[in-house]
């Protein structure tokens, strides 16, 4: 059996190794970052879960503290009527972008619906798709944190939420 190698072109390559260099500092970003908008989001009356390993809330935090160096910039939250969340979300947000993606330099939210998850992802049987439904209620909100202002950041999510 022949093995297939997947190369690089040397133009990417190039591109990788130069962010390189930034790495770890890019990282720091999103994780202060992170760490400003969850404190925000889990003190905010509109947001009823916040689920970001970076808080002591969390119910892994002191796993997640031993464990990690950077507790990165990807938050999961819960809010009532999600679907009317996203919907403001995707007319009114101005820094924060609406889109399905991870790990861009700009901050990305979306809404997992519940329903869509328990039918298509999640392979839940017996009484397991009722016990998620009442843990994510219509659905969680996936947070990816990016290099903006945190300030900025949380003035756009105020203005939705």
């Amino acid at each position: 059996r022949q093995r297939q190698m997947c190369i690089r072109d040397s133009f990417n390559a190039w591109l990788i190794m130069r962010g390189m260099a930034t790495l770890p500092r890019r990282m720091r970003c999103h994780e202060q970052n992170a760490v400003a908008v969850a404190s925000f989001l889990q003190a905010h009356e509109g947001v009823e879960k916040v689920l970001y390993p970076g808080l002591d809330s969390h119910p892994q935090y002191a796993l997640a503290k031993s464990q990690m160096e950077n507790f990165s910039g990807m938050i999961s939250f819960r809010t009532a009527n999600a679907k009317a969340v996203a919907k403001r979300m995707m007319e009114k947000l101005e820094v924060i972008h609406y889109a399905v993606s991870l790990g861009h330099h700009r901050s990305l939210v979306y809404l997992m619906q519940t329903a869509d998850l328990i039918g298509s992802s999640y392979r839940l049987e017996d009484a397991e798709p009722e016990k998620y439904r009442a843990d994510a209620g219509e659905g969680i909100f996936r947070l990816s944190v990016g290099l903006e202002d945190a300030n900025d950041l949380i003035r756009d999510l105020d203005t939705v939420l």
